[in-house]
């Protein structure tokens, strides 16, 4: 069984709101719903209100919210490379430095009434440190990784991103996320039409582990 995950990154109050509204709105009207990965305090500024009010509209309306990093600061060690990025938030600091980030980020979401079970390394970067100070702050997921089936380490499971282009009716089974940025794309829908056809195996990443601890509880 093929399934996919349709995440949206980087949203903060520093984006445009409009813009982004616009384009998760299109894909509502299709009747999918995703991951949108929220940066708890980009460059150190906390959520706006309208910000806020539009996460809860759509976490009511089914889809997930995941927290991103904490303020995405390039502060860590990237693995580089032809499928990973030079730049990290959290990839080689210690466990400490770690785990402060993390759980200042989720003390910033839950203010805002936001209790996030996925996390979403900016950059694409994390290292197992980073899952170690995850699981201790009860986050279940981490949807990141290059592999074509979810896998548990740390006692966290790994939901897969993409390579990228890789869509999900070239998967004979297995996981695929699509990654886009509405504030940044040019074709905003491309995600929308990559799963044209398939909307009924569209899952947020919460929903994939579930599934993934459910038919492999040897794995959880």
């Amino acid at each position: 069984m093929s399934l996919a995950c349709l995440r949206f990154d980087d949203y903060h109050q520093s984006i445009e709101h409009g813009q982004w509204v616009d384009v998760l709105e299109r894909h509502r009207n299709r009747g999918l719903r995703g991951l949108v990965a929220v940066v708890p305090a980009y460059h150190g500024e906390r959520l706006s209100a309208d910000v806020v009010e539009f996460l809860h509209d759509l976490r009511e309306d089914g889809w997930e919210l995941a927290q991103h990093g904490y303020r995405h600061e390039d502060v860590g060690e990237g693995r580089g490379g032809v499928l990973y990025d030079e730049r990290s938030e959290f990839a080689g600091l210690s466990y400490e430095e770690q785990e402060r980030r993390i759980g200042a980020g989720r003390d910033v979401l839950e203010s805002h009434g936001i209790k996030p079970t996925t996390f979403v390394p900016p950059w694409h970067e994390y290292d197992r440190t980073t899952l170690r100070a995850l699981v201790e702050h009860g986050f279940e997921c981490v949807n990141e990784g290059r592999w074509p089936i979810p896998r548990t380490v740390e006692q966290i499971t790994l939901v897969p991103t993409h390579v990228p282009a890789v869509t999900p009716y070239m998967l004979g089974a297995g996981v695929v996320t699509l990654v886009r940025h509405p504030h940044l794309d040019e074709e905003p829908m491309k995600a929308a039409e990559a799963v044209r056809g398939y909307e009924d195996q569209v899952r947020t990443p919460s929903e994939i582990v579930q599934w993934w601890c459910s038919t492999n509880p040897f794995h959880h």
